[in-house]
């Protein structure tokens, strides 16, 4: 019976050492298709449901939004514990239908995209675990950090960034969708310098 617990416990320490968190970002600023676009938001929706569905019992999943500074909607966030109540595909469905009623939701967008400062001052990603970050959004930074039409133009860089995401997986997901390709490319270009700098793999999944 002991080399049973032992055996048991030192199974669930290595469950749990080895868990993982997806944060799943959503940009709620004007700029973003998911809001306005049923197509986009399915789209998103199918592809955050096949990330989730990917996770293992102990893993966890936290939604959170972003896009305004000073907007209280975004100082809202959920999380969940992947488990035998809490099955992936459950959990899969549930955000994934969220993310497909946003259009429905949302009549206008948020005023600006504080994209950076959310990247900045999150600090529950579980970099040291590997964890994994896929932000829906177009990738457009309009900020006090950098206006989105020169971003867009080239005519500014994102700034350094001032924080350390070192083991994360950084995903965006809809940079530049509707852009002109060469829009799309310096905003990819500058957000795969910006995450480089920050030490986080970089994936832009462009529409």
């Amino acid at each position: 019976m002991k080399k049973i617990l032992v055996t048991a416990l030192a199974c669930l320490m290595a469950g749990t050492a080895s868990a993982k968190t997806l944060t799943i970002g959503i940009d709620l600023s004007g700029s973003n298709l998911l809001l306005s676009h049923a197509n986009f938001a399915h789209g998103a929706a199918t592809h955050v449901q096949a990330a989730i569905n990917a996770l293992k019992p102990g893993d966890v999943v936290q939604l959170k939004t972003f896009g305004a500074r000073h907007s209280a909607l975004n100082l809202r966030q959920h999380r969940v514990t992947i488990s035998r109540h809490n099955r992936a595909a459950k959990v899969a469905g549930q955000v994934a239908q969220f993310i497909r009623t946003l259009p429905e939701q949302t009549k206008t967008g948020q005023s600006s995209t504080n994209l950076i400062a959310w990247l900045e001052f999150t600090s529950d990603f579980d970099c040291h675990q590997d964890g994994q970050v896929l932000v829906i959004t177009d990738g457009l930074e309009s900020s006090s950090y950098v206006d989105g039409k020169d971003l867009l133009s080239g005519k500014k860089a994102l700034p350094a960034p001032d924080v350390n995401l070192k083991g994360c997986a950084l995903t965006f997901y809809g940079l530049g969708a509707g852009w002109p390709p060469k829009e799309v490319k310096r905003v990819r270009k500058a957000w795969q310098a910006w995450a480089d700098q920050a030490g986080a793999a970089f994936t832009a999944i462009i529409p």
